[in-house]
């Protein structure tokens, strides 16, 4: 009784804010004064009227209440520095055949974080928008020979995945340019003197809003992200689904999540977590902010609450390397490293490994994918699509039609993992590995979650392939915490 009051109780607060939200759109006036030239009026521009096979930017306008002239809730989309923002879209190249349902497929860009004036001043490169222009105009297989020829990135909506041809799905591309890792409600932020706009929840509800108005009954929805573009998927996937929910609609929906940053270390939830102000988005999906907005397994406490509201046949996906230079800086930067017991590195696996072993024991339709190396995640999957098992695993994960088990009966061995990016970053990235699809350890003696590696002696021929542009991009977001740390 007491589980189903809860429940009650969480879509009765999602449903009052969802309204409340979407009350408060039907009195405004919508502007777009802060949109580029190049780029369409996503509330005045239908899907319908828009060419198959070609790249669009679509710019959601500000919502100002016509009564007293605020903006209304989650209303300002915009950049950290104050520039315009604007998300990307191309229909399938091959148009949908009449009743045919529609697939749509939504990336969100990673891109680090900033919490001061330091670290916004480190990232400031990366509080406007990033340079996607190229795109306009071309299909997703020219982007996609482009990235065939550059190595080091993808993009999903050139290529099959496992099972799953997503050349068939609407793409939506989410950028990131406000260091919020997209949840924040927090415009002019003054950081000695400094002015940041973190309104990250603001662009990507907005560009949810307009995947509402043009997929009504949409047969299948994937989203995924690399980095901060990974961490709000789970609840972006509870917005959607709730959303159709509500609707009567019964859509598909799944996650595969790129390398997220899972941690969250107690200096900065006490210090700097309030400054983006995630209070609004995460209350919006009934999710108790005020308990956990100081917990250090707040990361885990979100993914519970969405887990334990989805639905069993949508799986949930997460992708992550044993060793992190990325991931680990930040967690450090964030200050991570507060056990002298024990090396930061080891600290802060162990910490990933419980977290995500004990989430896997208690939900089944979500499981994790361990790339045993050095890495990180680039633009649509493209390090984990190198993999030779991987394509098994996020086939269950992103099928639009199985039922079949998420987690597969897989036997996997512990190993200790040695770290050497954790003094030197920017050499952490060729060591070949091998990686296999990963569950819950089932000796209840064992509480680590196995990084995956192979029962026989055979070498992996897999290697870790960056290209010069991924690996300066990560050379430079390292050098930039190492500068931060000193």
């Amino acid at each position: 009784q007491i589980n189903n009051m809860n429940m009650k109780q969480r879509i009765a607060t999602f449903l009052l804010l969802s309204a409340a939200m979407a009350n408060g759109d039907d009195s405004t006036i919508i502007s777009y004064k802060n949109c580029d030239a190049n780029s369409l009026p996503a509330e005045n521009t239908s899907i319908s009227t828009l060419n198959n096979g070609q790249f669009y930017k679509m710019c959601p306008g500000s919502h100002k209440h016509s009564n007293n002239d605020t903006f209304a809730t989650l209303g300002q989309p915009k950049c950290g520095d104050g520039s315009n923002f604007a998300f990307y879209l191309t229909r399938p190249e091959q148009p949908q055949q009449g009743e045919q349902p529609q697939k749509v497929l939504i990336e969100l860009s990673g891109g680090g974080a900033c919490w001061d004036k330091g670290t916004c001043a480190l990232q400031s490169f990366f509080l406007k928008m990033p340079p996607l222009d190229f795109v306009l105009g071309m299909s997703c297989s020219d982007v996609g020979k482009i990235a065939e020829v550059s190595e080091g990135w993808d993009i999903l909506c050139a290529r099959t995945v496992g099972e799953t041809d997503f050349t068939e799905y609407n793409t939506i591309v989410i950028p990131y340019c406000t260091q919020d890792v997209h949840l924040g409600d927090a415009a002019e932020v003054l950081y000695d003197g400094t002015t940041i706009q973190h309104v990250g929840g603001h662009n990507t509800y907005r560009t949810l809003q307009w995947v509402f108005d043009n997929f009504e009954d949409p047969s299948h929805i994937v989203l995924t992200g690399c980095s901060a573009g990974a961490t709000p998927l789970p609840v972006f996937y509870h917005m959607v689904k709730e959303h159709y929910k509500a609707r009567g609609r019964n859509v598909k929906v799944n996650i595969i999540s790129d390398s997220p940053v899972y941690l969250t270390p107690r200096n900065f939830l006490e210090n700097h977590f309030q400054f983006w102000n995630h209070e609004t988005v995460m209350k919006s999906i009934g999710f108790d902010y005020d308990t956990h907005k100081e917990d250090v397994q707040y990361a885990s406490a979100v993914l519970d609450y969405v887990l334990d509201g989805s639905d069993d046949t949508d799986g949930i996906g997460l992708v992550s390397h044993n060793d992190d230079a990325i991931s680990l800086m930040y967690y450090i930067a964030m200050g991570g490293d507060d056990d002298t017991k024990t090396s930061v590195q080891t600290q802060w696996w162990s910490e990933m490994n419980n977290s995500w072993s004990q989430t896997m024991n208690e939900h089944e339709n979500f499981d994790v994918f361990i790339i045993n190396g050095s890495g990180h995640c680039s633009s649509g999957l493209y390090f984990a699509n190198q993999q030779p098992d991987f394509e098994k695993w996020v086939s269950n994960i992103v099928s639009s039609t199985s039922l079949i088990p998420v987690q597969q009966e897989t036997v996997v061995m512990n190993t200790s993992v040695t770290m050497t990016a954790a003094t030197d970053p920017t050499s952490a990235t060729t060591e070949a590995y091998e990686s296999r699809p990963v569950e819950s350890p089932v000796s209840p003696m064992n509480n680590t979650f196995p990084s995956s590696e192979s029962e026989t002696d055979t070498p992996s021929t897999a290697t870790f392939q960056a290209s010069a542009g991924h690996t300066l991009i990560a050379t430079f977001l390292c050098l930039q915490l190492c500068l931060l740390l000193g």
